[in-house]
């Protein structure tokens, strides 16, 4: 199994810094209404229009996909209750969405004894604090924004491990938005788009934590990745 990483940075309009992972940043800036083919391209290989790939397409294995177990880790005692509560809700939102696309995907919550294959933390760490607590190699150290997705895979390109960390103080607001758009990412989806447009029409929009519902194009995407 080849040691291969990604990263992508929810950044928040409440302050956060342009997340970078080995000194790439984690968007592309487009202007206007992009083509479906090149909003997938966009998302799924950090391409822009008419450009070639940057990254590979990765994706999990038709046969995972159709199983894919998500396990929430025990929050720390510093997490009010009330945000945990409104994690574990915005976590079954977001299962429920991405199940309900029409994809050869079915995402379920399993138990804190089961396998899984998307783990989501919520760490103690602020924005722009580095996480502790999550003891995963790459991922403790890492300054956080509002969420953070990270995934790995195989010589394959077949993922085979997601990790998802919300911040502690992630506002209210935006932990629904946040958590839809880091699950959706862990599906193979690393690149944001930095373009007014999307602001309020797509999960993977740089400079907003405002979308609540995956957009058509988020749709048509997952779709495309999970046909």
């Amino acid at each position: 199994m080849r040691a291969a990483l990604a990263a992508a940075l929810a950044l928040s309009v409440w302050g956060a810094a342009p997340g970078v992972l080995a000194d790439e940043i984690d968007y592309l800036t487009t202007w206007g209404k992009l083509t479906d083919t090149d909003f997938y391209r966009l998302v799924s290989c950090r391409a822009l229009p008419g450009a070639a790939c940057r990254d590979p397409v990765v994706r999990w294995s038709a046969s995972r996909a159709l199983d894919l177990h998500v396990r929430l880790e025990p929050a720390p005692s510093e997490v009010p209750k009330a945000m945990a509560r409104d994690i574990q809700s915005a976590l079954d939102q977001a299962i429920a969405q991405v199940n309900g696309v029409g994809a050869a995907l079915a995402l379920r919550l399993v138990g804190p004894d089961d396998r899984a294959d998307i783990r989501v933390f919520v760490t103690r760490a602020g924005n722009q604090q580095p996480i502790a607590g999550t003891g995963i190699h790459g991922i403790d150290g890492v300054v956080i924004g509002a969420g953070l997705a990270t995934v790995w895979w195989d010589a394959d390109r077949h993922l085979t491990e997601a990790v998802i960390v919300l911040a502690g103080d992630l506002p209210a607001p935006e932990r629904q938005p946040v958590m839809l758009e880091e699950l959706t990412q862990t599906l193979g989806f690393l690149t944001d788009i930095r373009n007014p447009l999307y602001n309020d029409q797509s999960v993977f929009s740089e400079d907003s934590n405002t979308v609540t519902r995956l957009g058509p194009q988020d749709v048509m995407a997952i779709r495309r990745h999970y046909p």
